[in-house]
C-alpha cells in the first residue's frame, strides 16, 4: 500500500491488487479487504505508534461492516480513499471507499468504530490532539454522503 495523497477531506491511499491477493473466483477476498482497512488505518495513525502512545493507550475496535459492489482483478489500481464521522470524546468512525483507479468504478464500502481506552484500566480515554488533528481535517457528516455505509 503506498500513500498517495491527502486533500482537505480525505486521505487517500493505493492498493494494486496482486495475483496473490485473488482468490479461486478471480476477486479479491473480503479477507483481503479487511486487511487494506487495518493498514489503511494504521497508515493513518503512523504518528499514534510510538512505544509511549502505545504503552498509555488502545483503539479497541466496536464494529466493522464492508459491502461490495464490484470485483477486482489481479492488475487494478485500487484507491482506498478515508473519511472520518462521528467524532466523540473518546470514539470515533472511520469510513472506507475502495474504487478502481482511473475508471472511478466503486469496489466496496466499509465502515469501522473504534474507541480509545487506556491500555491498564481498559476506560475510555480522551482523544489526544494528535489524533483530532488527524480526524477532524477528514471528517465528513455520514447523512450528506452519495452512499451509504
Amino acid at each position: 500500500m503506498e500513500y498517495f495523497a491527502r486533500t482537505q477531506r480525505e486521505f487517500v491511499y493505493k492498493y494494486v491488487v496482486l495475483l496473490s491477493d485473488t482468490d479461486q473466483f478471480k476477486h479479491m477476498s473480503f479477507a483481503n479487504y479487511l486487511k487494506l482497512m487495518f493498514l489503511a488505518t494504521d497508515a493513518l495513525f503512523v504518528c499514534c505508534q510510538e512505544e509511549a502512545f502505545l504503552a498509555e493507550y488502545q483503539l479497541k475496535l466496536l464494529k466493522s461492516k464492508m459491502q461490495f459492489r464490484r470485483q477486482t482483478v489481479a492488475g487494478d489500481q485500487t484507491l482506498i480513499k478515508i473519511n472520518s464521522a462521528d467524532i466523540l470524546e473518546d470514539s470515533f468512525t472511520l469510513l472506507y471507499t475502495f474504487i478502481i483507479e482511473g475508471s472511478g468504478d466503486l469496489v466496496g464500502l466499509g465502515k469501522q468504530s473504534f474507541k480509545l481506552v487506556q491500555a491498564v484500566s481498559g476506560a475510555g480515554a480522551g482523544l489526544p490532539d494528535k489524533m483530532l488533528d488527524l480526524l477532524k481535517p477528514i471528517m465528513v457528516d455520514e447523512s450528506n454522503l452519495l452512499y451509504k455505509y
